[in-house]
């Protein structure tokens, strides 16, 4: 588990959400821990627990409209 899941935003807003490449994407960053692919995780290395908006998937794009309408 990722050791920012507790503070992440992104966690706390999509973890709950039941379309598979949600849950493929929460397992893949925040359970098994990827943390070296994660850029929310570099930017709380560096930077210190930043506030950043959900939207900011952990790849670093910001999530599309069509893939926050997936349920």
């Amino acid at each position: 588990m990722c050791k920012y899941v507790e503070k992440c935003s992104f966690f706390e807003n999509f973890s709950t959400k039941q379309s598979v490449v949600w849950k493929a994407m929460i397992k893949n960053y925040c359970e098994v821990g990827a943390g070296d692919l994660c850029e929310r995780c570099k930017t709380y290395e560096r930077d210190g627990h930043k506030k950043m908006p959900a939207e900011l998937m952990p790849s670093g794009t910001y999530a599309s409209k069509a893939f926050l309408s997936l349920p």
